[in-house]
């Protein structure tokens, strides 16, 4: 299910553009600490922090169109894509998970700024 994965870049991309999505953190992630004040805003309104089993409701408590994009975002991709799946099952299109989870995006996040 890679097809439906993002990587730092992607996720970057749309943080510092401020795109309008869901982010459903499942773990308690330092995400706000590498944004400036505008940023950290934006993730604020976009952000609903919730457990993977109690994600797929979350979601669809914001009655947004299934075209709306969400990203799941997890410590280490154990439990995202799982989230995703059952997303996709309920009409949602544009519904990823982040490669590796928070601790991928932190290594590749150093790599890019070494």
């Amino acid at each position: 299910m890679s097809f439906n994965s993002i990587g730092y870049f992607q996720f970057d991309n749309l943080m510092q553009s401020r795109v309008p999505l869901i982010l459903v953190l499942l773990d308690e992630v330092p995400l706000k600490s590498w944004y400036n004040s505008i940023v950290k805003m934006h993730i604020d309104n976009i952000s609903v922090v919730t457990t993977a089993a109690e994600a797929v409701a979350a979601v669809q408590d914001k009655k947004l169109p299934n075209h709306f994009a969400v990203v799941v975002l997890d410590l280490d991709e154990s439990k995202s894509p799982t989230v995703v799946q059952e997303l996709e099952k309920l009409g949602y299109i544009n519904a990823y998970y982040i490669q590796g989870g928070w601790n991928a995006l932190v290594a590749e996040r150093q790599n890019t700024n070494s």
